[in-house]
């Protein structure tokens, strides 16, 4: 029974598969710790699935695949090294990773797998954090072309966010929060890291050493649980067992185990075994709102079935199916006859607006839920949506509209090309805008505004209606488990007829609402949050990351105004497929503006002036290495005693009398370690050099090369 990646899920014999993963290893080479004797263990404990920090033999897939446990091993590699200068070190990863694959690709107790595990922020920073992204999404490529069912990602953690790779299936993510409150805030955020995919914690745990084991007992389960309420696709207590195996030694100086060195249970194990056991999938609701869910259609014979196949399989206790026929000639009031299970009206030609307006006034919901007759809703759609408005007070909740997989080049293109509907963010969890194709509002704030404008009869409509409800004092939600399949258009003149449409949308916005849009460029909206276009939130060239002082911010982060756009699926990723997407998104870019001026829109003004970044070409590097394990962290220390202070420039981390200075120490699982100095000193300023030098000898570093 194969895992496979299904929306913001995964799936597994057909149904959804919450993952319930243990940590194990690696141990000492005299460890107790056998899988023929832990693997039952851990599945009779609740746990569905393994992950290793190698990659497993024969003998450990047999026993996972035994046990019914899948295991998702970690490809071991040197990423603490500079792999980019030295490409042997990636090459060998490489083909490592490849032979292994080759082996073991079909066995039944693999159930994915990692490339990578939190490569350090200051050397990701010091080789290019694009450079290490490309080469993450090389590897899984890679594994992709050996075995292209198996889900493939790349184990980041919140001071590297911006490393999540381009063509991982999902995203995977090593977080350790000890405060309860601050785990429900900063989980929504891994959505939009996410993008479209599945979001993964792949290691949370307490160490008992310096915390208590009645600590441990309260937190890991609450963990668990907390993951699971905000529409994660699975959970990873971090670890199985205190024994650990680390940079060459036995490590005793932290126990974050489920089990004691001496093989005893902790106190949490018993609490954590119930809470797995105890985990439902969507999570279950003791007084469901009825919610009524109203589609629109005209002409939408050909979507429609669809459409209402998948909204009649939602598994939700109470709701009902509104079908409102827009004017429809071409079959569409028909099938709709023949539908069952369904509440149908029909209009004359009254345009998107006056539709949902009139299903809503035929509603018996507390909670309206509009999609669109080219979506198909997931069958838990219903139950994320109410679970949202069951634990908040917004007026209006949606969530994701992803592009269906396509065996098709043309409809793989106009999915990835720019300008689809899409949600804006305010923050993790508050939405400025949410798309008509998913979009859920409470019935008493819907009247209160008048519902939607029947001026908008194709697009707008949702714009226009988030405006108002927040001009209301109303807020919006977002639950990124609540997703809809959106097919988007099946070819480039009909995507690019729907963007001069809603170019002709966004003229009506402006004659209501031209306060919100911008006065230059390309006149468009003026959006106050960040626009989410479903790729993984990962740094392309060019992209500004919030390091902190000194590159040492623990939370390192990008905050771009805009998403970056979701790749060309792979098996489509050619260099004439790439330049059609090009031109097609050229051409966007020129008429939706066009027919919004056209209809009364402001105009696009194009801008001469460009901002200039300060030049910071490098012109010195500098390698230095310790043989006692002290690198980076103590060198930085050193410097800010003596008047190094911390750098305006993002690419920088310390600077002295104009001088700019980047350090990274690479992990090489021993304590003689190098460490790299990037070294910018503009015409006219002296040479720092000798300075550091000196500051370095003392701490007993010694200079290897000088470029």
């Amino acid at each position: 029974m194969q895992l496979t990646v299904d929306g913001k899920f995964f799936r597994r014999a057909d149904a959804y598969y919450f993952l319930k993963i243990v940590t194990y290893g690696p141990f000492p080479t005299e460890t107790p710790h056998r899988p023929e004797l832990d693997f039952p263990k851990i599945a009779k404990s609740g746990f569905n699935a393994v992950r290793t920090y190698s990659l497993p033999d024969q003998a450990m897939l047999d026993q996972a695949a035994q046990s019914d446990l899948l295991l998702i091993p970690t490809l071991p590699w040197a990423h603490g090294c500079d792999f980019i200068a030295e490409p042997e070190i990636f090459d060998s990863a490489l083909s490592t990773m490849k032979n292994w694959l080759l082996l073991h690709r079909d066995h039944p107790g693999l159930g994915a797998l990692l490339v990578g595990n939190e490569i350090p922020s200051d050397m990701a920073r010091w080789m290019g954090p694009d450079l290490v992204r490309a080469a993450l999404d090389q590897l899984i490529l890679a594994a992709k072309e050996i075995s292209p069912h198996l889900p493939v990602g790349y184990a980041s953690f919140p001071t590297t966010e911006y490393l999540e790779p381009d063509y991982a299936d999902f995203t995977a993510f090593n977080l350790y929060l000890e405060d309860p409150e601050k785990l429900d805030h900063y989980l929504p955020r891994l959505h939009h890291i996410a993008g479209d995919r599945p979001a993964l914690l792949t290691e949370f745990g307490l160490d008992t050493q310096r915390n208590t084991e009645e600590q441990q007992k309260e937190l890991i389960p609450k963990a668990l649980n907390q993951a699971h309420l905000a529409g994660l696709a699975g959970f990873t207590a971090y670890a199985w067992s205190d024994h650990w195996f680390n940079n060459g030694e036995t490590v005793t100086d932290w126990s974050f185990g489920l089990l004691r060195r001496d093989l005893s249970e902790k106190p949490a194990l018993p609490v954590f075994k119930k809470a797995l056991h105890g985990i439902q999938h969507p999570p279950h609701l003791e007084n469901p709102p009825k919610i009524s869910l109203i589609i629109c259609t005209r002409n939408g014979a050909k979507r429609l079935t669809s459409c209402l196949n998948a909204a009649k399989e939602i598994a939700y206790p109470n709701f009902e199916i509104l079908i409102i026929n827009d004017g429809s000639t071409d079959g569409t009031q028909s099938l709709i006859e023949e539908t069952k299970g369904i509440t149908a009206y029909h209009l004359p030609p009254s345009g998107l607006s006056a539709a949902r307006n009139y299903g809503a006034s035929k509603a018996q919901g507390e909670i309206f839920a509009f999609t669109d007759d080219d979506c198909q809703a997931d069958r838990d759609w219903l139950t994320w949506l109410a679970y949202t408005f069951t634990t908040t007070s917004h007026a209006a909740i949606g969530g994701p509209n992803l592009p269906p997989p396509t065996d098709s080049a043309l409809i793989a293109i106009t999915a990835t090309a720019p300008g689809a509907p899409t949600h804006v963010m305010l923050s993790d969890t508050e939405a400025e805008h949410l798309p008509g194709c998913n979009i859920a509002i409470r019935k008493s704030a819907f009247e209160k505004i008048g519902g939607f404008d029947p001026i908008f009869h194709t697009a707008g409509d949702d714009v226009d209606v988030c405006w108002r409800l927040r001009d209301e004092g109303y807020t919006l939600g977002f639950s990124g488990a609540a997703f809809v399949w959106h097919d988007r258009r099946p070819t480039p003149w009909r995507y690019l007829r729907q963007q001069m449409g809603y170019g002709h949308a966004e003229a009506l916005l402006y004659q209501k609402h031209p306060d919100r849009f911008t006065r230059g460029g390309r006149g468009g909206i003026r959006w106050e949050g960040c626009v989410y276009t479903g790729g993984a939130l990962g740094i392309h060239h060019g992209d500004i990351i919030y390091s902190g002082d000194a590159g040492e911010a623990p939370y390192q982060s990008l905050i771009p105004r805009t998403q970056p756009m979701r790749p060309l699926p792979h098996k489509f990723n050619t260099a004439r497929h790439s330049l059609f997407l090009r031109s097609l998104s050229w051409l966007q870019y020129h008429l939706r503006p066009w027919a919004r001026h056209r209809h009364g829109g402001p105009p696009r003004l194009i801008s001469r002036l460009e901002e200039k970044e300060a030049d910071f070409h490098v012109n010195q590097t500098h390698t230095l290495i310790h043989h006692h394990g002290s690198g980076r962290d103590a060198l930085y220390q050193y410097l800010r005693q003596h008047r190094w202070h911390p750098s305006s420039s993002p690419h920088y981390d310390l600077c002295k009398h104009g001088s700019h200075l980047i350090a990274a120490t690479e992990q090489t699982g021993s304590k003689s370690a190098r460490t790299f100095l990037r070294l910018h000193v503009p015409p006219g300023v002296v040479n720092p050099f000798q300075e550091l030098c000196q500051h370095a000898e003392a701490l007993g570093f010694e200079t290897l090369a000088r470029s």
